[in-house]
């Protein structure tokens, strides 16, 4: 249970301008054209000196402050020359509002002298710059006294306006006008303003004398107010705005249940923003408002707050406000009207949220078919990832997705693709490994399971998503029966709720992984036939074809960035009579050992090829002259080293040339052109006379010295040739 909030923290300070109701400036609008028309009531505008135009002074819902009141009723009595004009703008309160929803309320109390017994809740209906009470009541008579609001002078004018008030309540009931008489003025200096009202009694020698009328106002009064509910209720069919709906329920409720604040505080998820509509609220004060409300028991909220929930029987989405200052309170009437629209509200939103979970069905599923789709397009592992990692974030609300593939020579799942994409991805978090009873053996050992939800405080993996900032993740198995292909990670950096393994969520990632497990199998067909399509299947290093796509991209990348590279031509000397004295498996064996011995010699970053036969390939990339030196110096030294095959040692030389670029050659087919023909021409060097070692300049061929006949001879008979 919510621990009740103190007073204190809800008493959210009261606009500085709302101190008067505008039904009394509406009236008085209404006695100052009657008088002179439109320009009396610009001329009025400009004597008060207000800013307000007239049509905001003529809607009942607003309020106005202390001293624009004042200035007003001065300015009325100078344009119309009425000695007694707040007064007049009181007595004329029924006449012109007689079907206001106030009026109505107050005719709802039953007789005048209920609505003078209530006049301490009443008057707050129209001002809060002064505390009324009733000191004494009967049939037919009043005691009424009206004290300053704290912070409020009394002025003569508003004791006026209130004298003309109180004559109206017997009016409402069709009996003639109260009789009031102001006894004390606090406006000349007494404590308080004491007011004598009486009025007849029907059945003691007075008749009613206007029940038509009043019988007329009642009803125009409940045709107005059902009108209201009716507008309404279209409002909640015509309009596909759920904000624009809430903002007319929030006026509507704001003119039927009289206050000078009012708030509609409502969230369409659990989870969403705040939606607020708000009247006599700064922004702020509003936002503040709404939180109190939410964190507090209802039973903890001030006496001057009407509060009551925005709920269907869905759920609770809020709830609607009217306040007003300390000390302001209700009447028993305006709860219930304000529950008809705080349930027209929850109306408005379980239509809204219907819809919202009808497009997101509707989007979820379009997003499964159109990955489907995507899936049914023939591609690499590698690209079927990528498009099962940007198509889960449409159908699955996360923040994160991660598709990892099981590779089995190094026994560990692998970040195949993320979306958002993760260009600088750890090394260290691109890749899981298999720990002794953690989640991925299991699924290893069970490749069927559903879903799981890593938990960070006992799972070693959600220690590290939670490191990187992920409160949740799950991992959907992606497996073919006895197999596991991969994991599907989905995360979320917030609201760890929207991963809950609800049976809505669980049949949306059982259609994703069964799609993604057919469109990987299919991947690794693909991996297979680009694997063998662009790899030499004797030794496993990529083939020409593959050699000439990295040289193009690396040309092109060289002429972007002002990359420099160079590329290797290997050929093997004397590797034909060794094949023929050993057999062409030993050829092959050897072709093998050339490989790993070319590959050891290099960096991660470069690649090497078999181009055809003997002949190999080394495309460095990035690589200043120095680098290339040495790149080509490794080789040369890993070939003074026997190779053992079939049992014998074999020693070869090597004849390397190369080509550079982007400065010597700029296309794929002029760099190998060149790097061969300085293969060719090391190769013929190496058959004259031994010479020492040189470092090259730029477009020489690299060149090592022969070896002598006693080097040529030695290895007990084996096949021996070194540059």
């Amino acid at each position: 249970m919510r621990a009740p909030v103190s007073h204190p923290e809800l008493a959210i300070p009261a606009s500085q301008e709302s101190h008067f109701s505008c039904s009394m400036t509406a009236v008085l609008l209404a006695r100052v054209r009657d008088h002179g028309g439109d320009e009396a009531i610009s001329r009025l505008l400009g004597l008060a000196g207000s800013r307000r135009t007239p049509a905001y002074l003529a809607d009942i819902g607003n309020w106005i402050s202390f001293d624009e009141a004042i200035g007003l009723w001065r300015a009325g009595a100078r344009v119309t020359h009425h000695p007694a004009f707040a007064r007049a703008v009181g007595e004329d309160a029924v006449r012109r509002l007689g079907g206001s929803p106030v009026a109505t309320l107050l005719r709802s109390l039953g007789s005048p002298q209920a609505v003078y017994e209530q006049v301490a809740t009443g008057a707050t209906k129209y001002s809060l710059a002064a505390i009324l009470e009733a000191v004494e009541s009967g049939a037919g008579h009043a005691v009424i006294r009206a004290v300053p609001a704290p912070g409020f002078p009394r002025a003569r004018e508003h004791c006026e306006w209130t004298t003309g008030l109180l004559s109206q309540p017997p009016i409402l009931f069709g009996l003639p006008a109260a009789t009031v008489v102001h006894e004390r003025c606090a406006a000349y200096g007494a404590p308080a303003c004491v007011y004598h009202v009486s009025w007849p009694v029907p059945g003691a020698g007075a008749d009613l004398v206007g029940p038509e009328a009043a019988l007329r106002a009642q009803l125009e009064a409940m045709r107005l107010r059902l009108d209201s509910m009716f507008q309404t209720a279209s409002d909640l069919i015509s309009s596909g705005d759920v904000d624009e709906v809430l903002a007319r329920i929030a006026d509507r409720a704001a003119m039927e249940v009289r206050a000078p604040r009012h708030l509609l505080a409502v969230r369409l998820t659990e989870e969403g923003p705040l939606h607020l509509h708000h009247r006599g609220f700064a922004p702020d004060a509003a936002a503040a408002c709404a939180h109190a409300l939410e964190s507090s028991r209802a039973d903890a909220l001030p006496g001057s707050w009407l509060a009551v929930p925005v709920a269907s029987n869905r759920r609770r989405y809020g709830s609607l406000l009217a306040t007003h200052a300390a000390g302001g309170s209700f009447f028993p009437q305006e709860r219930e009207l304000l529950q008809v629209y705080a349930r027209y509200a929850a109306s408005a939103l379980d239509g809204a949220a219907a819809l919202r979970e009808a497009e997101r069905r509707y989007a979820q599923s379009s997003a499964l078919l159109g990955l489907a789709r995507e899936l049914a397009v023939a591609g690499t592992s590698a690209e079927i990832a990528g498009r099962l990692a940007d198509a889960v974030g449409l159908v699955v609300d996360c923040d994160r997705v991660a598709v990892h593939l099981w590779d089995a020579g190094t026994r560990r799942l692998r970040v195949q693709a993320c979306a958002p994409p993760e260009p600088e991805l750890d090394q260290a978090d691109a890749s899981w490994a298999p720990e002794r009873g953690g989640v991925i053996e299991r699924l290893l050992r069970d490749p069927g399971r559903d879903p799981v939800l890593v938990d960070s405080r006992t799972e070693a993996i959600g220690a590290r998503l939670a490191a990187a900032g992920q409160v949740a993740t799950l991992l959907v198995p992606l497996a073919i029966p006895g197999r596991l292909l991969g994991l599907l990670a989905v995360s979320v950096r917030d609201r760890p709720e929207r991963l809950r393994l609800s049976d809505d969520l669980l049949d949306r990632l059982s259609g994703v992984a069964a799609q993604a497990t057919t469109a990987l199998q299919n991947g690794r067909l693909v991996d297979a036939i680009t694997h063998h399509a662009l790899h030499d299947q004797l030794t496993g290093l990529p083939n020409r074809r593959r050699l000439t796509a990295e040289l193009r991209a690396a040309l092109d990348r060289a002429r972007a960035v002002d990359e420099r590279g160079a590329l290797l031509y290997v050929d093997l000397d004397d590797f034909k009579p060794v094949n023929d004295a050993l057999g062409h498996d030993a050829g092959d064996e050897l072709l093998v050992e050339v490989a790993r011995r070319l590959a050891a010699c290099t960096r991660a970053t470069d690649l090497v090829a078999r181009i055809g036969g003997d002949e190999f390939a080394v495309l460095l990339m990035g690589a200043e002259e120095d680098e290339i030196d040495r790149v080509c110096e490794r080789i040369a030294a890993s070939f003074r080293e026997p190779f053992r095959v079939a049992g014998r040692r074999v020693s070869l030389g090597v004849s390397i040339g190369r080509g550079r670029y982007p400065f010597e050659e700029s296309d794929p087919d002029g760099l190998l052109r060149r790097a061969d023909r300085e293969m060719f021409a090391v190769k013929r060097a190496n058959r004259g006379a031994p010479r020492a070692p040189r470092r090259q300049a730029p477009g020489d061929p690299y060149t090592r010295p022969r070896p002598t006949r006693s080097q040529a001879r030695a290895g007990d008979g084996d096949l021996r040739r070194e540059l």
